[in-house]
């Protein structure tokens, strides 16, 4: 069997778990910041409960961070809060 030595080439990201649904710029928002998330009614309260755990593990990286995720009318709001 032949074989060819390549250069330069990239080693790939391994995959770790489920991949992230909601890929917010919470390492982007300083204290006081705002985001929504625009969701049907029926799905808020599965969404939420997404929305919370990928905030929960990005927390765990980042101990100087804090939230507040709240559940409005027309979908998800997410607050900066330190």
């Amino acid at each position: 069997m032949d074989y060819t030595i390549q250069k330069n080439i990239p080693i790939p990201k391994p995959l770790r778990g489920k991949p992230i649904k909601y890929d917010l710029p919470l390492d982007a928002m300083v204290v006081g910041d705002f985001i929504q998330i625009d969701l049907p009614k029926k799905k808020i309260d599965k969404e939420i409960k997404i929305i919370r755990n990928s905030i929960t593990r990005f927390k765990a990286r980042r101990l100087d961070t804090q939230f507040k995720v709240v559940k409005m009318d027309e979908g998800v709001g997410i607050w900066r809060t330190e």
